[in-house]
């Protein structure tokens, strides 16, 4: 993911200091390749040790690593505005839209990489295999997300719960226990509906899995696994477009670590032959 990308996505849950130093970072990139870290802390007003841990709060070693991954994102940039029209409502040829949203979806792609730690995918994961039912929340534009990973695990066997209905969510909610899980997928986190669905199953003993958008959140803070996606694109067109496909992104890895795990191979070919059937028919 870009370095620029990852600073905005983390500047909500960055301390004051921490936030000075990615709003001048992001309003003077182009300076910073001639600055040394003890300039940049100058220029801020800051120490130099806090230059070198917000480089490694974001995953770098240190402040020349953070410095050269900008440098990267501001030369990558300038690459895309060349080929790109000069204003956003001028026409794009198919060509160059092509190339720029995939360029965009495999950020995207990598984000989800970068935002989610190992230990949480690998909680995740566990508690996934282990499930005896798992129930799947989306409403709304998440609701695609859900429907297409409810089919996933169907297909390995798994007792899948969904509804459209929150009424009806909120309902199956009551029935779950200990050793079932809720899926919580939700773009903002603050979807009412979606926040009800999490509370209900926590009382009743069940295991929460939320998807959101990267930062804390309602449903981030109340799940037990909080697993996160990001569009990073400021464009209408495009934000709610590789938002989607980040989230599925996850959520398909999970799909090929599960079916992994639990030989499902054979499963599988036979829900692919079913669906063969159906389709001549």
């Amino acid at each position: 993911m870009s370095c620029l990308l990852k600073i905005r996505a983390m500047r909500d849950d960055m301390s004051l200091i921490e936030r000075k130093l990615a709003d001048f970072i992001l309003d003077n990139t182009h300076l910073l390749r001639d600055y040394s870290s003890q300039q940049l802390a100058d220029a801020i007003g800051v120490s130099q040790s806090s230059v070198v841990k917000f480089s490694q709060k974001l995953g770098y070693r240190g402040y020349p690593d953070l410095k050269f991954a900008v440098n990267e994102a501001v030369v990558s940039a300038s690459n895309q505005q060349r080929h790109s029209p000069a204003h956003p409502s001028q026409k794009r040829s198919l060509a160059v839209t092509f190339s720029e949203l995939r360029d965009a979806s495999y950020a995207v792609m990598q984000g989800v990489a970068d935002l989610n730690e190992t230990e949480q995918l690998q909680q995740a994961l566990g508690l996934l295999i282990e499930a005896d039912t798992i129930q799947v929340a989306g409403f709304g534009k998440s609701a695609i997300v859900a429907k297409d990973f409810v089919l996933r695990l169907m297909q390995m066997g798994k007792v899948t719960l969904n509804s459209t209905d929150p009424a009806l969510q909120i309902q199956m909610a009551t029935a779950l226990g200990e050793g079932n899980v809720l899926f919580a997928i939700t773009e903002g986190g603050q979807n009412s509906d979606i926040l009800k669905i999490v509370r209900q199953a926590k009382s009743k003993g069940a295991r929460v899995i939320s998807l959101t958008r990267f930062g804390n959140n309602p449903t981030s803070v109340l799940a037990d696994v909080p697993l996160y996606a990001l569009g990073g694109d400021t464009s209408v067109r495009t934000d709610s477009v590789l938002m989607q496909m980040g989230m599925q992104h996850l959520c398909h890895v999970l799909y090929v670590q599960m079916c992994q795990a639990l030989k499902v191979d054979a499963h599988l070919e036979e829900s692919m032959n079913s669906h063969n059937l159906l389709d001549t028919q």
